[in-house]
């Protein structure tokens, strides 16, 4: 009776320990299945956005155009306004765009940032609609980026901020002011404090 009891008892623990290996594994398994379906999942969010990202930065590529190039000097010219910047060494392009003040409701000059536009980062590390959505203010500064102006902003403006105050040949002083939710672009501001006109 003592044997049949060891067996029955050796069976029954044999029997605990297979649940136990088949519970873990079906855990396993499960938790598994959930990972790549987040993955899954993710990947498809991602792809679902690439569309939605590209309408709005093609969008805000075509507001401004590239600012000619003078292939000799590698001054950059902004026609319309009649000035110029001599060779500021930049790698990134410089776009414009003649903003008379009322289509933007902003200020009439010159406006101008770079391409890339800077700013674009968070619009493609997002994952989803949402964190597309909330990057677009972000992007929409640094595409505004720098206004130069003839005239200063009113004092209560709390959007752009003066970085440069420019006594031109013609005898304007032209103002150039930096969106400040786009810091990225303070270098680029910096460059047009050698700006002229002709």
């Amino acid at each position: 009776m003592k044997k049949q009891h060891k067996k029955h008892e050796m069976l029954a623990i044999k029997k605990v320990a297979i649940s136990v290996i088949v519970l873990a594994l079906i855990i396993m398994g499960a938790n598994f299945g959930l990972l790549k379906a987040q993955y899954y999942n993710a990947a498809a969010n991602q792809s679902n956005i690439v569309q939605t990202r590209e309408l709005v930065l093609l969008a805000v590529r075509g507001l401004k155009k590239g600012a000619p190039v003078e292939p000799q000097t590698g001054d950059i010219y902004f026609p319309k306004s009649r000035l110029y910047l001599p060779n500021p060494g930049n790698i990134l392009e410089i776009t414009y765009l003649d903003d008379s003040g009322d289509v933007t409701n902003s200020y009439g000059g010159l406006s101008v940032s770079t391409y890339p536009v800077r700013g674009t980062e968070k619009l493609y590390i997002a994952s989803n609609h949402n964190e597309l959505f909330a990057a677009i203010p972000k992007l929409q500064s640094c595409s505004r980026g720098i206004k130069l102006l003839y005239e200063q902003v009113p004092a209560e403006d709390t959007e752009n901020e003066l970085k440069h105050t420019v006594q031109l040949s013609n005898g304007k002083t032209l103002y150039v002011y930096l969106e400040k939710t786009c810091p990225e672009l303070n270098e680029t501001a910096d460059l047009f404090k050698n700006i002229k006109s002709y």
